[in-house]
């Protein structure tokens, strides 16, 4: 559950780091894009005028304004779209910052369900453990008034871990001479039982 919910921060951070990355890259444009050299019109060069054009009709003068008139609006056609595609982008990093708050609300629900569920299986479990170790202290007592012999026996005849739980709970010199009449196999099926039930 931890995992996800860093997997989730490191994404949100990702697109904050985008966005950041995003809106300098604007500011650069806007910075290159207002120098005075980009601005301020460029005084044409005074040609005498007697050249005149390719075509010879206008002076050279008269196309070279015309050039630094086309300059600052084709600057300004670039800024505009990069504008637009700017808009666009911060569309999708919206929809994308929604999408991620719904899936991290999403997440934080099943997490809060998770939890909600996880207690009520260790109340479950909880209860199980105490009704078994009653069961087996009510069989150990059983057991302990039984006679050895006969109680060894029966004890042979039970699956390990019931055999385990009972052994646990009797008195321990009545357990030790119980192990008497056990066969060496199911003692020691019993005993790695009460092992692995005390770790």
């Amino acid at each position: 559950m931890k995992n996800k919910l860093i997997l989730l921060q490191v994404i949100v951070l990702i697109l904050f780091v985008v966005r950041v990355v995003t809106l300098g890259d604007i500011l650069q444009n806007l910075d290159a894009a207002t120098t005075p050299a980009a601005t301020t019109p460029a005084v044409p060069e005074k040609k005498p005028i007697a050249e005149t054009s390719a075509k010879g009709v206008f002076p050279s003068g008269i196309d070279e304004k015309k050039d630094d008139m086309e300059k600052p609006r084709d600057i300004l056609t670039a800024l505009d779209k990069r504008k637009k595609e700017l808009d666009q982008r911060e569309v999708l990093v919206k929809s994308e910052e929604q999408r991620i708050a719904t899936l991290k609300k999403d997440l934080l629900d099943k997490i809060d369900l998770l939890r909600a569920e996880q207690e009520r299986l260790n109340a479950i479990l909880e209860t199980s453990k105490a009704a078994d170790s009653k069961r087996y202290k009510d069989l150990a007592k059983v057991y302990d008034a039984t006679p050895p012999a006969k109680a060894g026996a029966m004890l042979e005849q039970l699956d390990v871990k019931t055999a385990a739980g009972i052994t646990m709970n009797m008195k321990t010199a009545k357990a030790g001479i119980l192990w008497g009449y056990l066969s060496p196999q199911k003692a020691m099926e019993i005993t790695r039982e009460i092992t692995r039930s005390a770790k």
